[in-house]
């Protein structure tokens, strides 16, 4: 399962989603071999949560809408946005 290291703290990543900047339309891979594309067939996505999941298309035309969570102390943290998405 993909995960991301931010202060220290390991995330994992609970939901594979993209929207396409040229459609807006949100699209999301829940499970290997969920293999979408967007309406305008701009952007396209596969793989869910798994290890080697990935996404098609222009990264210009791609805006991440993944999720990524992590335990600590028995509560759930959700990661903000801007901490991965500055490197996509």
């Amino acid at each position: 399962m993909p995960s991301i290291v931010y202060a220290g703290v390991r995330y994992t990543q609970t939901r594979h989603a993209i929207q396409c900047r040229k459609c807006l339309e949100t699209i999301e891979s829940k499970y290997i071999h969920d293999f979408k594309y967007c309406s305008c067939q701009a952007v396209g996505i596969d793989g869910g949560i798994s290890a080697g999941n990935s996404i098609l298309g222009n990264m210009s035309d791609i805006e991440d809408r993944s999720m990524y969570c992590a335990i600590v102390k028995k509560k759930k943290i959700w990661l903000p946005q801007f901490a991965y998405n500055n490197t996509t």
